[in-house]
């Protein structure tokens, strides 16, 4: 485990966390690995920054060979709707006719491996509101060890994963592939194998650290590590079972979390076929995106692992407007309010719906309503 850090060391992940755009991030993260003594304590920390750094490297090429052809390969696609859904998969899983299936993109069905060469945004329906998804070029993870580096840069950028794999291969090792990819370029599908989100502030009252698993270390120990990094005012949130090194990683953002659904495609082809274990928080369904069975209900299912909800705010006297806030399920009406306008001082609110024994109950700032409530904020 890292520690006593040299100042300057420190000053230059700050920096690196405070910076804004590819290129100063790249600068200030080859200056904090310059400024980080190499000795063993600091190898874990090292190979998370110098992969974080190969990430921006590679962002950074892919948009200056864009602007060099006046065009070119798009590697992150602009998030629209109420979460953006990255479909990943093996070649010929069905991952663009299912995307054909669910929303108006305009993708390739081919027989043919590799027919989808650049990410392809749709846009899906789910009651009253849309979610994004993009179809990707196949990923690969084969003996020369090619990764495609685009669809991982779209998995990471999304808010959530859909992978694709066909009943008519092998999917128990395309799928263990596929896991083995994400997880080894920092991207976490599930919280059982553990992960730790580290969100710094400026002020407040020291470290909060909140467990949503049992790992092997205690708060203390937590906040001994970040004290030697010099964070005094944060809130980490530690979940199933990571080690105390993980800490590492997460102030590089080297590692994220990505909830994931797990397609297991043409059912319409096979009779027989045995589903893997898969990790508890991973949802997963049998579909046939050809027959357009079990797709029915997975707007429902990317809506819960998302895990928000849709706030409609009103004016006294008004009727309710008719977009609702996407916003996460346990905001409170002070959080609501505060993405309305960030300055605002709400006092109370009052609320029709589900959320509240009866329409027009007044809450107070701190109250958590529920999917589709009404509110109509007092300042």
């Amino acid at each position: 485990m890292v520690t006593n850090l040299p100042a300057e060391a420190i000053a230059k992940l700050n920096k690196y966390s405070d910076a804004k755009t590819v290129e100063d991030k790249i600068k200030a993260l080859e200056e904090f690995i310059s400024a980080v003594p190499k000795h063993k304590g600091t190898e874990n920390l090292l190979y998370w920054a110098r992969s974080r750094l190969a990430e921006l490297k590679q962002e950074e090429e892919k948009e200056r060979k864009k602007k060099r052809g006046g065009g070119g390969p798009r590697v992150f696609v602009e998030k629209a709707g109420a979460g953006q859904i990255a479909i990943i998969g093996p070649p010929n899983s069905g991952k663009s006719s299912i995307v054909s299936r669910l929303t108006n993109a305009k993708v390739v069905i081919s027989p043919n491996p590799f027919s989808t060469s650049e990410p392809v945004p749709g846009m899906m329906q789910f009651e009253d509101i849309q979610f994004q998804l993009i179809d990707t070029p196949p990923l690969i993870s084969n003996e020369g060890d090619y990764i495609n580096t685009k669809v991982l840069a779209i998995a990471r950028n999304a808010d959530a994963i859909i992978i694709v794999v066909g009943l008519d291969s092998d999917y128990e090792r395309d799928l263990k592939k596929i896991f083995e990819t994400l997880e080894k370029k920092g991207i976490m599908t599930s919280m059982q194998k553990g992960y730790i989100r580290i969100v710094k502030h400026r002020t407040g009252n020291g470290i909060n650290v909140v467990f949503y698993g049992k790992p092997s270390f205690t708060e203390d120990d937590v906040r001994k590590v970040l004290s030697s990094y010099r964070i005094f005012n944060a809130t980490v949130e530690v979940y199933g079972e990571p080690k105390l090194d993980d800490i590492d990683a997460s102030l590089i953002n080297a590692i994220t979390y990505k909830p994931t659904i797990v397609l297991f495609n043409k059912k319409d082809l096979v009779k027989e076929f045995n589903i893997p274990l898969l990790p508890k928080d991973i949802l997963y369904r049998v579909v046939s995106a050809k027959t357009g069975e079990g797709l029915n209900d997975l707007g429902n299912d990317i809506f819960k692992i998302l895990k928000i909800k849709r706030i409609y705010t009103k004016k006294p006297n008004s009727l309710p407007d008719k977009e609702p806030l996407i916003i996460k399920e346990n905001a409170t009406i002070k959080e609501i309010a505060e993405t309305i306008n960030p300055n605002s001082n709400v006092r109370y609110a009052k609320i029709w719906g589900k959320g509240v024994k009866y329409n027009g109950q007044r809450v107070g700032p701190d109250f958590i309503p529920v999917d589709k409530d009404i509110v109509e904020m007092r300042f």
